[in-house]
């Protein structure tokens, strides 16, 4: 994030409450992105639209004006806010809820995946902002308990985002229920013409503003993932430890108690790990840290693996990190990029690996598209390293580190072979005449084999690590489903579904097939999908062979489809608990004739 050190956050005539909460969160100067923003959106002067990267503070960009306006209560919300992603939402609500000082504004975050009831009588309670996913607001809007005729500020937040998870259709319907003199704020990573098309109709003529700012150095992070079963992480960590030429990591962990629980049960397998979450004291956490920055040396009691919460490792500043672990996936594409950027920093390299389960490869991809877009890079999957490799591994560590406790002119000096004579640069020190009794008495090779025996034995052994269950990149039955592809047993033609042989399935499906439930899915043509990756998402997310997904027409922005009913109420099941991937929801009646949901 580029900083503007020429204009202080109270040369925007920010009010004295609002100026103390971000001392208080440690914020000196505004980010490039705030310095255009704020301004405009404080005078008065129109909408605003800006082209801005993730991570550039854009939050307190559109937040801040929204605390400083907002103070006085009323019967109905004045301002809503688009997020793309229920954990996004979340954060947008805490961060704004964060620069206020007294309670009003209120601020109600609204999102699918929870109880409606309880967001219902929240906004009951009274709000001046509402932050949500476009599903929930419209729902909660078909209710009739979200008044939006008061609104006078409509944030969209992540644009581009919103068009690529098949919401933008949602976004124009909300936008065309405020009043036509709110003011709109849209930011967007890019401009895609999904969202100039939103601009041209409902906002008209505007300039569309940059973030100029050079970007911060990209880190030099090498990206991967894995598909493991919940069960063998644990043991996948552990050898991606063993099998690095050196460890100093950060692993992120969702809760307190899962970074708690994996320090303990790293600790208990010999690993230098320790904790840092929210429930620690100041003076605890200072301790945990000194101990992590002096790094290895686990004798004498320093740490090499810190396992870490998002909100305890913010701020943390450390260098010659060599990895980045995801114990588990973040929420968002911001966090990841935050989390990966604590490696391969200064010219040095790092890898960031991230531990996904099954029912996470649709989000692991969506993350991956969405990262190569910010970053120009992707994350690649890979396998857990062999039992084999991750030995040789450690012997080579053990060897340098053997190697490394002798002096160099020792090792410059030649010892002829089965000779018993040490060499002159050593001292005689007890160690030594014990090295040379016992290659007297074993032999050299048998005297070094049975020091390392009893020094590493343990370590070496094979036996010490467990089994891993091995999963591929994408569900078995998309593998089956491309394999027959390749060899030519599978079909499309036009719109239609994947289907096999001679079956004729027509626009509403072949007989037997009418019972099913048709479902909308966001996902269309300008994505760059086919039908193929429609069945492939919802065979997925349905449980269900790809042949099983019938009838798909596929939209510019989205698509519909005919599943069983089971496995129709999977996906939307499926949909709701990972909201990084393409929505899949029930399709509403005469959706399809107006390409929406």
């Amino acid at each position: 994030m580029t900083i503007d050190t020429t204009h202080p956050f109270s040369s925007f005539g920010l009010s004295d409450d609002i100026l103390g909460a971000l001392t208080r969160k440690g914020f000196t100067a505004p980010s490039s992105i705030q310095s255009i923003a704020l301004p405009r959106l404080l005078a008065d002067q129109g909408h605003l639209i800006v082209k801005a990267r993730t991570g550039t503070g854009k939050t307190a960009a559109f937040g801040l004006p929204l605390v400083e306006r907002l103070r006085q209560s009323g019967h109905a919300p004045r301002a809503l806010i688009l997020t793309p992603t229920r954990e996004l939402a979340l954060q947008v609500a805490k961060e704004i809820a964060s620069y206020a000082s007294s309670a009003i504004p209120r601020i109600t975050a609204v999102y699918g995946g929870a109880s409606i009831r309880n967001q219902i009588m929240d906004l009951k309670r009274g709000t001046e902002i509402v932050v949500g996913t476009p599903g929930r607001i419209m729902d909660l809007m078909d209710r009739k308990v979200l008044d939006l005729s008061a609104i006078d500020w409509f944030i969209l937040d992540e644009a581009d985002e919103m068009l690529d998870m098949g919401f933008i259709e949602d976004v124009e319907l909300i936008l065309k229920s405020v009043k036509s003199d709110r003011r709109v704020a849209l930011f967007s990573a890019t401009m895609p013409e999904g969202i100039l098309k939103i601009v041209r109709e409902h906002i008209g003529a505007v300039d569309i503003l940059e973030d100029t700012a050079p970007e911060d150095e990209k880190p030099l992070v090498d990206q991967y993932y894995l598909v493991l079963k919940k069960e063998d992480r644990l043991e996948a960590l552990r050898r991606l430890i063993d099998s690095a030429e050196s460890f100093y990591g950060l692993v992120f962990c969702a809760t307190k108690a899962g970074a708690d629980e994996l320090s303990r049960r790293l600790s208990e397998g010999g690993y230098s790990a320790e904790a840092i979450h929210g429930d620690l004291t100041q003076e605890a956490r200072e301790r945990t840290l000194r101990r992590f920055r002096a790094r290895y040396g686990t004798a004498s009691g320093e740490v090499s693996i810190l396992v870490a919460t998002d909100v305890a490792a913010r701020g943390l500043d450390i260098e010659r990190l060599t990895h980045v672990i995801n114990w588990d996936l973040p929420n968002d594409r911001e966090t990841y990029i935050h989390r990966i950027g604590r490696t391969g920093r200064a010219g040095r390299s790092g890898a960031a690996i991230s531990l996904a389960l099954p029912s996470e490869r649709g989000r692991i991809s969506h993350l991956s598209h969405n990262i190569e877009r910010t970053l120009g890079s992707r994350i690649n999957w890979m396998k857990a390293p062999a039992v084999s490799s991750v030995t040789k591994a450690l012997e080579n560590r053990i060897l340098k580190a053997i190697l490394d406790t002798i002096p160099e002119p020792a090792l410059d000096g030649e010892i002829p072979a089965g000779s018993d004579a040490e060499p002159a640069a050593l001292p005689t020190l007890p160690q030594t005449r014990l090295g040379r009794k016992l290659v007297k008495k074993l032999g050299a090779e048998t005297a070094v084999e049975a020091l390392i025996a009893m020094a590493f034995g343990e370590k070496l052994d094979p036996s010490r690590y467990g089994t891993i269950t091995e999963l591929t990149e994408v569900p078995q039955r998309e593998l089956d489903v491309k394999q027959r592809l390749g060899k030519g047993k599978l079909r499309t033609k036009g719109s239609a579904a994947m289907h096999p042989g001679p079956t004729a399935r027509g626009k509403h499906g072949p007989a037997g097939d009418l019972s099913g439930a048709r479902v909308y899915v966001g996902l269309g043509r300008r994505h760059g999908a086919s039908a193929r990756d429609v069945a492939a998402l919802l065979g997925r997310a349905g449980g269900v062979p790809g042949r099983l997904v019938n009838s798909i027409e596929m939209k510019d922005f989205c698509a519909f489809a005919t599943l069983p009913e089971d496995a129709a109420r999977r996906a939307c099941t499926f949909s709701r608990n990972t909201p990084d991937d393409p929505a899949i929801k029930p399709a509403s009646p005469g959706a399809e004739r107006h390409g929406r949901g």
